[in-house]
């Protein structure tokens, strides 16, 4: 949760900066002013095209610009759980790396 919760910094800094309201944002990219309030708490997980909403409503070059530069899941996190695809241990092991080593970067 911890993603989510950078992720939700960055949005509501960027709002603070360009001067909008969390309702404005909000009526924008078709949330409740709650669920924004959510989302910059890192309270609710983000959709990715609400992503893409959140970086033009507040006009970023990139949806790069909302989330951190780099990220590591904590060690203490549980595995990856993949359910209805048939993977044997090695596969899910792999899966589970990917999504770990691309958090890192």
């Amino acid at each position: 949760m911890e993603l989510y919760r950078l992720l939700g910094q960055n949005v509501a800094r960027l709002r603070n900066a360009k001067g909008l309201t969390q309702a404005e944002v909000a009526a924008q990219i078709g949330l409740t002013r709650a669920s924004l309030a959510n989302i910059e708490t890192g309270r609710q997980k983000v959709l990715m095209h609400h992503v893409f909403r959140l970086a033009n409503a507040l006009e970023c070059d990139s949806i790069l610009d909302l989330i951190p530069p780099n990220f590591v899941f904590a060690e203490d996190n549980q595995p990856v759980s993949v359910h209805g695809s048939p993977l044997s241990e090695q596969q899910l092991a792999q899966v589970d790396r990917f999504f770990r080593t691309a958090g890192s970067r």
